[in-house]
């Protein structure tokens, strides 16, 4: 294998770190070269580390570090015969990639035509705007609006809620983030928070009106072909509901009203009621070993047998909202269990951590130091992991595994987490490692967000970029996974190193598709780390 030279495709912030990966069995002298035009100057020589074997890319890798140049401009690494992909250094370096992976939510939109104008060559006409019949019964409702979840035109609850959950988090470390798109504004909330009401809206129309149980979600029976979602016309169906959508839906909804009562007093009022009733009947909902798709609907299941966590992190954000006792008395019995983590869709409790560390309201100092200890413990479980890898990805060779750039991400504002309680820059530093790593600095040379990146993503497991032909951009795609759960992974990637089982083909659902809490995790952590 030729040596490689890896860095983060899009660049770098002045005043951070920056290094980039040399593979090879030796170390060895480089060159920091800036471009300018025709012209070129080089702005450091200096001896990489010491290579290590990253048994996970199967490749000796040594670390080249250039934190030192802080110069804005593009260029270029060279070492021995391998020269790197040109990047950038600069304070807005990441504005275009951060207006993209916002904007790309306003082009999942569904129930609604997109016009040319705004969408581009991603315009379409309304899609999905039939009522939906509730499995199993003769009962239409309107469900209408939200974002298409991944590559396929479903729409499901649990991944809203955490998609928005992440986007909130990403507003609130990063304000500006809410407002990157002001062609898509009107009036005076920001674009990011207008197209956030818009899936709330349609969550809403998912619960119950009589229980305020929750549907667990809205799709076909089936998967469609590769076509616009206009041409999707078959029926649609509304699953039950289920303990996870429901709690899932009282948190978010809870966790909203502060970003919406500034703008609306009777939208927020509206989302604390749906998220009180929500909350109320959650525990009453009891489905043997979690939501299962129904006989004859095959689309995304998100199936989760471990609940708890769905309840830990309801609890703790109606509690931040509110400030009800009972609330608090369910969360802080739940801790005196365990301490539970996660910021994806099948497990929320950091979330919960979250909530209840930031409440306004009283809380236990003896839990809350408990939380702070299993954070940090957590996180640093991640640090070792960073430290021991090549790429300085906070992974095992077990954790490439379907969606692994949304785990690379959650690793990130893990570490982050520890860094906001200790004060300690080691894990600030690793999580910005993983962003790196995201956008270019990994044993596949991907930067994982389509339309961005010179090794780009352009065949992406998404219906309308099948069609248009051209990958919409902004998208995160899920990365490696070692498990080869489709043909395509079989064929391209049996024998590969598990970091390296990758395939950027329209029909590796497993490695190339994408979805609205990929995005959202990336954007909460680089709203966390790159500022």
């Amino acid at each position: 294998m030729s040596n490689r030279i890896l860095v983060n495709e899009i660049g770098y912030l002045p005043g951070q770190k920056k290094r980039g990966v040399f593979t090879g069995e030796k170390s060895c002298s480089f060159q920091v070269v800036r471009k300018n035009h025709d012209t070129e100057e080089v702005m450091l020589t200096a001896e990489s580390g010491q290579p290590i074997f990253d048994k996970d890319g199967g490749e000796f890798c040594s670390v080249i570090d250039f934190t030192e140049i802080t110069i804005p401009g593009t260029y270029v690494i060279r070492c021995d015969s391998a020269e790197s992909v040109p990047f950038m250094i600069g304070e807005d370096v990441y504005r275009n990639l951060e207006k993209d992976i916002t904007r790309f939510y306003y082009l999942q939109r569904c129930g609604q035509e997109l016009s040319e104008q705004i969408a581009g060559k991603f315009a379409h006409k309304s899609c999905h705007d039939t009522p939906a019949r509730v499995y199993g019964t003769d009962k239409f409702l309107e469900v209408n609006g939200g974002w298409h979840d991944a590559g396929d035109y479903g729409r499901y609850i649990v991944a809203a809620a955490v998609t928005l959950a992440a986007l909130f988090y990403g507003i609130q470390e990063k304000p500006e983030f809410a407002g990157l798109n002001p062609d898509l504004a009107s009036g005076p909330m920001p674009d990011l928070l207008q197209e956030i009401r818009y899936e709330l809206e349609w969550m809403l129309k998912m619960q119950e009106k009589e229980t305020g149980k929750v549907y667990h979600k809205v799709s076909c029976a089936g998967f469609c072909g590769f076509i616009m979602p206009e041409e999707e016309r078959e029926e649609l169906v509304i699953c039950p509901p289920s303990l996870t959508a429901t709690a899932d839906f009282a948190a978010c909804m809870a966790m909203a009203v502060a970003f919406y009562k500034p703008y609306d007093e009777a939208f927020a009022k509206q989302l604390e009621d749906a998220a009180r009733k929500a909350y109320d009947v959650m525990k009453e909902i009891q489905v043997p070993g979690g939501f299962m798709n129904p006989e004859g609907v095959v689309t995304g299941s998100y199936e989760d047998k471990i609940e708890k966590d769905e309840l830990y992190w309801a609890a703790a954000e109606l509690y931040k909202a509110f400030g009800d006792r009972k609330y608090r008395d369910d969360f802080e019995s739940y801790v005196n269990q365990e301490v539970l983590h996660g910021y994806g869709w099948e497990d929320v409790g950091s979330f919960g951590n979250l909530a209840y560390l930031s409440a306004e309201f009283d809380t236990d100092e003896e839990l809350r130091n408990k939380i702070k200890a299993s954070m940090v413990a957590f996180a640093n479980e991640k640090l070792e992991k960073a430290n021991k890898s090549g790429f300085g990805v906070a992974f095992d060779e077990n954790e490439y595994i379907w969606g692994s750039n949304m785990y690379a991400a959650e690793n990130g504002s893990h570490l982050y987490d520890a860094y906001v309680l200790t004060g300690d820059e080691k894990y600030l530093d690793a999580a910005r490692e993983q962003v790196h790593y995201i956008l270019g600095k990994n044993a596949c040379g991907k930067c994982f967000v389509t339309g961005h990146g010179t090794n780009r993503i352009y065949n992406p497991h998404h219906r309308p970029s099948s069609v248009i032909k051209e990958a919409m951009p902004g998208m995160v795609i899920g990365g490696p996974d070692s498990g080869l759960h489709d043909p395509d992974a079989i064929a391209d990637c049996t024998g590969m190193p598990p970091a390296k089982c990758y395939t950027d083909k329209l029909l590796s659902y497993s490695t190339n598709e994408i979805t609205i809490y990929w995005n959202s995790a990336l954007i909460m952590l680089m709203a966390q780390v790159m500022k």
